[in-house]
């Protein structure tokens, strides 16, 4: 990390931060997705009207990466209110990928993972809901990982739905990813969201030489899959399978139905979130975004109810795979990095998160890992490995031994 001047200069050129601040002479730095509260900084959610003054206190995350020594050195660009997977921001410009600029840079959490992989800062928090953190951190070539439901405190946070929110912690390697969820991993008996669980040191596996029992989804998982991206995960599985890890093809049920089935719950959760801003000044508020925001409005309770009950069915039934394997392994995104021009943002959303969101609706830690570029385009591919509840370790564990084995992306 260099001078205030250098981190400036760099973000002239990618518009991965809307604020800079203070930069030290040394030390460890992080940004934050600019819908996390710092204390005396305005929090803009990406909105061009949503901050009305600075922050009068951290959230929790940002008081816990402080405590742990990480200097906040700026807040994130980001989709308006955490809502879109391609990255736009039409107030305060969308940011670049770190890789090809004429490419997405990922959402919602665009500017975290564009900062981290262009070296602006060492680690970045952005958030996820259903997939915001691991798309941009696929498409950008680094970790982006979503812990556990509940294990990391979103007091602080601007929500999307507080039935899927999580802060997701991003770095260009795994060892940095587990430093800085062990920093956040507290249970926060001040946010109705954080739950007091098992909480295993999620770092106690790293370099303990273990290797996990390994499925690779298909199904759902390998429909629909451009054929760049599938080599790519078809080689992730033969490296583990060449470490002597033991690899078997599994499926998830009810995979396909998980993406409908969270968004009847998501959308009216964001709806409720901003209810007054949609009755008294709708046009404050992105079109395309008040426009998924109004479907909120129109689903009914009853489909919500219906929803939920979903989810429990489908928890168990996933909880009853994890009982043979230990780590399952998925694209991120079905597709190679899309070119921004011309994104049609509803479409793409629903095309490019419709793996992360099953892993959202299960609720258990997912990461993204770069698993290699594609061979034709030399973008970095994100694989997807996901995990029980609670054994965010066992996943950092699985990533760590993988990227260790792959070697560097470029």
């Amino acid at each position: 990390m260099g001078t205030r001047f250098e981190l400036v200069r760099g973000n002239a050129r990618l518009n991965a931060l809307i604020t800079v601040l203070a930069v030290p002479e040394d030390g460890a730095t992080a940004t934050l997705k600019d819908n996390i509260d710092v204390a005396g900084v305005p929090t803009t959610a990406g909105s061009p009207s949503h901050a009305t003054g600075p922050a009068e206190a951290d959230a929790e995350v940002t008081r816990l990466l402080r405590e742990a020594g990480f200097a906040v050195v700026g807040k994130n660009n980001m989709a308006e209110f955490a809502m879109g997977a391609t990255g736009r921001n039409a107030t305060y410009g969308d940011c670049l990928n770190a890789w090809d600029p004429a490419r997405i840079p990922g959402g919602s959490s665009s500017g975290s993972a564009v900062a981290v992989a262009a070296g602006l800062s060492d680690v970045s928090l952005g958030t996820d809901t259903g997939g915001s953190g691991r798309i941009p951190a696929s498409v950008n070539g680094i970790v982006g990982l979503r812990p556990t439901l509940g294990r990391v405190s979103n007091r602080g946070v601007l929500p999307v739905s507080r039935s899927f929110d999580t802060v997701t912690p991003m770095a260009r390697d795994v060892r940095t990813v587990a430093a800085a969820l062990a920093a956040l991993d507290r249970w926060d008996p001040a946010d109705p969201t954080s739950v007091d669980g098992p909480r295993t040191p999620v770092d106690g596996l790293l370099g303990s030489g273990t290797l996990p029992r390994i499925g690779i989804a298909g199904g759902f998982f390998a429909e629909e899959v451009d054929a760049g991206v599938a080599h790519v995960v078809r080689a992730a599985a033969r490296v583990f399978s060449g470490l002597g890890a033991q690899v078997v093809p599994v499926e998830v049920p009810s995979a396909a139905g998980a993406q409908a089935r969270m968004l009847d719950v998501m959308y009216p959760e964001a709806a409720a979130v901003h209810a007054a801003r949609l009755r008294d000044a709708p046009e404050t508020i992105d079109p395309d975004v008040r426009r998924r925001l109004r479907l909120g409005l129109a689903v009914p309770p009853e489909r919500t109810a219906a929803a939920r009950a979903w989810h429990r069915d489908f928890r168990a039934a996933v909880d009853a795979l994890f009982a043979h394997v230990d780590v399952i392994v998925t694209p991120t995104i079905p597709v190679d990095v899309p070119l921004a021009e011309g994104v049609d943002l509803a479409a793409s959303t629903r095309e490019i998160a419709r793996f992360t969101y099953t892993w959202s609706s299960y609720g258990g830690p997912s990461l993204s890992v770069p698993g290699g570029v594609h061979p034709e385009s030399s973008l970095p591919v994100g694989v997807q490995l996901s995990a029980a509840p609670w054994r965010d370790d066992v996943l950092l564990l699985a990533a760590e031994v993988f990227e260790q084995a792959r070697g560097p992306l470029r």
